[in-house]
């Protein structure tokens, strides 16, 4: 068996503490995985969550300011990167440089000029160009794969449309630097679109308005609600639509158009913690699946009482493909991929945004 991996987290907010805790779960459950560093540049955080973290196992957790100090301190071989957008290359860049392999949260860097640099770099080297797998835990979620695996048998015939919803019922939290409602929300749905039907998309439009939110926080952002319609070869097309302004609740579904069905994936519904994937043809129903999701507790962010399980499953495969020493499927291309489109998306926006009302006559 092989030695389990040493593992650390840098940028341990949000979804970093929760990357920390199924890495430990992973350990403990699998012996696959050990962690045994976080990393954060903010205040005491680093200590505090490494304090936290030290009372689910028995050895020790260190904590560091930077990624740069754990990269010198030689502990680990691979790191999860959940930093500011900001900080994701200089992180990400660094740990690779230090001979780790990396798994990056979204977006791969602040803006698609510096991604496509960052990627050119990483492509420079055969090393370097297999050490860092982005983190698109939505193609890791069981529903969602199951939808993919119906897609894939034909269930419903040649797919034509895609449609993604993604709806928070809340603000940013305070202090949130929102890079866009398109670029900030809508880049899991897109790259969502792309891995459900495999191609790129050739064309992008969008539109956007602020309804509610805007008016009830104190976080600037562009938009609280946009529409993003991308087109692929063959006229097919995926439509995303991102908003702040569902005041009853997270709403998160999926919708696949084929020739000869749809199939459906989640529900706005009372039981948060089930999600169904429904198909049918045009005689009827032709399957209906319940997938039970983790109950973590109160106090949670929504989007862990959807994708817990998926990160969970995320963070075991780049396990398991570092242990291996194998590729992953999910690269900084396919960051970069969803970041192009993003951006194409907010220059359509702010094109719209420009144009000169009409005239009353």
């Amino acid at each position: 068996m092989n030695k389990p991996l040493k593992l650390a987290v840098v940028g341990v907010g949000r979804i970093g503490v929760f990357h920390a805790r199924h890495v430990q779960e992973l350990g403990e459950a699998e012996g696959s995985c050990e962690l045994v560093a976080v990393a954060d540049r903010y205040g005491n955080t680093a200590e505090d969550v490494a304090r936290d973290l030290r009372k689910k196992q028995a050895s020790e957790i260190r904590a560091f300011r930077s990624a740069a100090d754990l990269a010198d301190a030689g502990l680990i071989d691979a790191a999860v990167v959940a930093s500011r957008t900001e900080d994701h290359e200089a992180d990400a860049r660094t740990l690779i440089d230090a001979g780790c392999r990396v798994m990056l949260e979204k977006p791969l860097t602040g803006s698609v000029r510096s991604a496509a640099e960052f990627v050119r770099y990483l492509s420079r080297d055969d090393t370097k160009k297999q050490a860092l797998m982005q983190a698109f835990m939505r193609r890791f979620d069981e529903p969602l794969r199951h939808a993919k695996s119906l897609m894939d048998r034909h269930a419903i015939g040649d797919p034509f449309k895609v449609v993604s919803v993604l709806e928070d019922p809340h603000p940013p939290p305070v202090g949130y630097n929102s890079p866009g409602i398109v670029p900030d929300m809508a880049v899991h749905n897109i790259d969502e679109a792309i891995w459900l039907l495999g191609a790129r998309p050739v064309r992008v439009s969008a539109m956007g308005a602020n309804l509610h939110n805007f008016s009830i926080t104190s976080v600037r952002e562009d938009f609280d609600d946009a529409f993003l319609q991308m087109t692929f070869p063959g006229d097919v097309i995926a439509q995303v639509q991102v908003s702040r302004n569902h005041v009853a609740g997270y709403r998160n579904e999926t919708w696949i158009y084929g020739r000869d069905g749809l199939i459906h994936v989640g529900r706005f519904q009372e039981d948060p913690l089930r999600v169904t994937v429904e198909a049918y043809d045009r005689d009827g129903v032709i399957e209906t699946k319940a997938f039970r999701m983790r109950d973590y507790g109160e106090g949670v962010p929504v989007f862990i009482e959807r994708f817990g399980p998926a990160y969970k499953r995320e963070v075991a495969y780049f396990v398991d493909r570092c242990l291996k020493g194998e590729p992953f499927s999910v690269t900084q291309e396919d960051g970069l991929n969803a970041m192009r489109v993003a951006e194409a998306g907010v220059r359509s926006l702010r094109d719209v945004a420009l144009t000169a009302p009409m005239r009353q006559h």
